[in-house]
């Protein structure tokens, strides 16, 4: 009950004792690692112990970073009070657009003693969720780095803010040609490039807008600290994503 429609369940990849890769990785004698890839059509493919079937290992090509533990639960699938989340965090430092780091404070991006703020990476929400004070900066900037590129702007449909002239944009190998959003780690630096073919969703043959939503600015959701930034499956297709539960710090 409650699922989509041709859902005939659902898969759990949580940081838990019961989660899939977890009894495959015991049973089978493999690296406690997942690699998951969101297509934007047709099925995605999930491989547990790491890696993929093909004769190359692209995982040894894969720009990396530590997953972090957030110290207080988060849900929304299992909530413990007192015990970490079973998410799967990540340390932005900042973000850019078109090279450029857009001016919010540094605290969003960290996590509290309460379990706020922080990066997740979710496959639950359809867009990338932003802190109201991120959003509204990042909307700003790239309508500012659009209007650069001759990229004209035109009315907002919701739930997005920034909107576009799909006749102004061209089209290039990695999607629309707008202006590009980076994800900056403290490691090694080490950015999540997002280009046009995440960061723009079609609404019509007209318009296309920037796929982040406004995830508001209050502190907690229902019982849960609230997250700055979560990532959502829209900025995540046709992206091989693996993780490995022993490349994790602790905060």
């Amino acid at each position: 009950k409650g699922l989509a429609s041709g859902t005939t369940g659902i898969l759990g990849l949580a940081r838990t004792e019961i989660s899939l890769q977890k009894r495959v990785a015991e049973e089978l004698n493999l690296p406690e690692k997942f690699s998951l890839r969101l297509p934007s059509s047709g099925l995605g493919k999930l491989y547990v112990g790491g890696g993929s079937s093909s004769k190359s290992d692209v995982s040894k090509s894969l720009l990396t970073t530590p997953l972090i533990i957030n110290p207080v639960s988060t849900g929304p699938a299992v909530f413990v009070q007192g015990e970490p989340s079973d998410e799967y965090f990540i340390n932005v430092q900042s973000i850019k657009v078109q090279g450029k780091p857009l001016s919010v404070k540094s605290s969003y991006f960290t996590i509290d003693n309460d379990g706020v703020g922080g990066t997740k990476i979710s496959n639950i929400n359809n867009f990338t969720s932003l802190h109201s004070s991120i959003y509204k900066t990042l909307n700003r900037a790239f309508v500012k780095a659009a209007s650069d590129m001759k990229i004209k702007s035109v009315n907002a449909v919701a739930p997005f803010r920034a909107c576009f002239s799909s006749s102004t944009i061209s089209t290039t190998a990695t999607g629309p040609f707008v202006p590009t959003i980076e994800l900056v780690f403290p490691w090694n630096d080490v950015s999540w490039k997002i280009y046009g073919a995440n960061s723009m969703f079609t609404v019509n043959k007209n318009v296309m807008c920037l796929a982040f939503v406004n995830g508001g600015s209050s502190r907690r959701t229902s019982i849960f600290p609230s997250i700055s930034i979560i990532i959502g499956t829209y900025q995540l297709e046709d992206n091989l994503l693996e993780f490995d539960r022993l490349v994790t710090i602790s905060l």
